[in-house]
């Protein structure tokens, strides 16, 4: 049994690293964050289990929850977070990432005995009522616009203290002379202790003309170069792509309201200004097989969506017949179109509520009988019932 065991045990590979981490100096009630990347270069999915354990076990939580499936040959980034609480001690502190890891098919299969492997990674922390506050400029980018379209900077900064900072990152622009054209300052982006955050900075250029400048992208006492240029509008390629096209459900009621959603992404080099979504939809005839025009809109909405980045855009349709309907839909943004996508809603006849006229006959049948069986002056019942009476006498 034990050669066995250990058989089964030995072909589960999974590493992570680092093997420790130290948080450094956290204040009470503070936050910091590590990057555990878990690999394995086995040929089957593992289910991965996440346990915390030691004093601290906690202050400890993951972005992955306590269980994630790692596919087979590959590697996954975990982000372990401490957060200690307003009222803990000053001192040091241990705590420990325990990961376990077993054969997705052996834990999915009700398999009564499930071998894996395991490996600890250890933390650290000391709980300080010192708060210091740093962060540095890792780096910057920028990409060359047009006149009349916004520049966009993207500087990457990490919080190197141990309490929340919102830094000003200041843009300043020169021309090739030197001389200082523009200055920028963004101070809107609050970031966690330890952690790094990607902000990116739209700067109007109503101050700049077409030609070729410099950028200095300041943060505390760091500074980065970068060049760009503003071309001619029409320079560069305004384009973009409808990634999907989609209905909230695709069976409806008559009068009931389907939700249309489409998601455009900028391919192109500049900011797409004013997109929205078009709709047109065409009620499908199924014995011709033909298809008619019954409604074309567009969505109250319109986006701008940087470059790279996608936005997703929604309107909405009431059917008023049932029927079978193609939904194409396509986004338009300063004079352009995308390719049109579509759909199908099938819509339903509303089912007949008999409710009210059920209670409708009931009141009457109900008035009827109180009428021919009430007890007149002489306390007899209706004429029918005396009717009836001498009838069953004669008989």
């Amino acid at each position: 049994m034990c050669i066995m065991l250990a058989t089964a045990a030995s072909a589960i590979s999974i590493g992570a690293g680092p093997s420790t981490i130290d948080f450094g100096k956290m204040v009470r009630g503070g936050y910091a964050e590590e990057v555990v990347t878990v690999s394995t270069s086995g040929d089957e999915d593992l289910t991965c289990t996440i346990e915390f354990l030691g004093a601290a076990k906690g202050w400890l939580s993951a972005d992955k929850g306590t269980k994630f499936t790692l596919p087979a040959n590959s590697r996954a980034d975990m982000r372990v977070m401490m957060q200690p609480p307003a009222d803990a001690v000053n001192g040091r502190y241990e705590a420990e990432v325990y990961i376990k890891a077993a054969p997705t098919s052996s834990m999915t299969s009700g398999a009564g005995l499930v071998v894996g492997a395991g490996i600890i990674i250890k933390v650290t922390a000391e709980v300080t009522g010192e708060e210091k506050i740093s962060y540095k400029l890792r780096r910057t980018s920028v990409s060359n616009t047009e006149i009349g379209y916004p520049l966009r900077f993207t500087a990457v900064v990490q919080n190197t203290g141990n309490v929340k900072v919102t830094p000003d990152i200041i843009i300043e622009i020169y021309d090739l002379g030197g001389n200082l054209k523009k200055t920028f300052t963004h101070s809107r982006t609050e970031i966690l202790p330890t952690v790094e955050s990607l902000i990116s900075i739209d700067v109007p250029t109503t101050e700049l003309d077409v030609g070729r400048y410099t950028a200095k992208v300041i943060v505390g006492k760091e500074e980065q170069k970068l060049t760009f240029a503003v071309l001619d509008r029409g320079t560069l390629a305004l384009k973009g792509h409808l990634k999907t096209f989609l209905l909230n459900k695709i069976w409806v009621e008559v009068g009931e309201t389907a939700k249309i959603t489409g998601e455009i992404e900028n391919t192109g080099e500049i900011l797409m200004e004013g997109a929205k979504l078009n709709v047109e939809v065409y009620l499908i005839d199924e014995k011709y097989q033909t298809e008619k025009l019954v409604k074309a809109f567009s969505s109250d909405e319109s986006r701008d969506v940087p470059v790279g980045q996608s936005a997703e855009l929604s309107t909405y349709f009431t059917p008023s017949t049932s029927g079978r309907y193609m939904i194409q839909g396509s986004v338009t943004y300063a004079g352009k179109k995308t390719q049109a996508k579509s759909t199908v809603l099938n819509v339903l006849e509303r089912p007949t509520n008999y409710l009210p006229y059920i209670i409708a006959v009931a009141i009457v049948v109900v008035g009827i009988v109180y009428w021919l069986t009430k007890k007149g002056e002489d306390g007899r019942t209706r004429r029918f019932r005396r009717i009836w009476g001498d009838y069953l006498q004669i008989k």
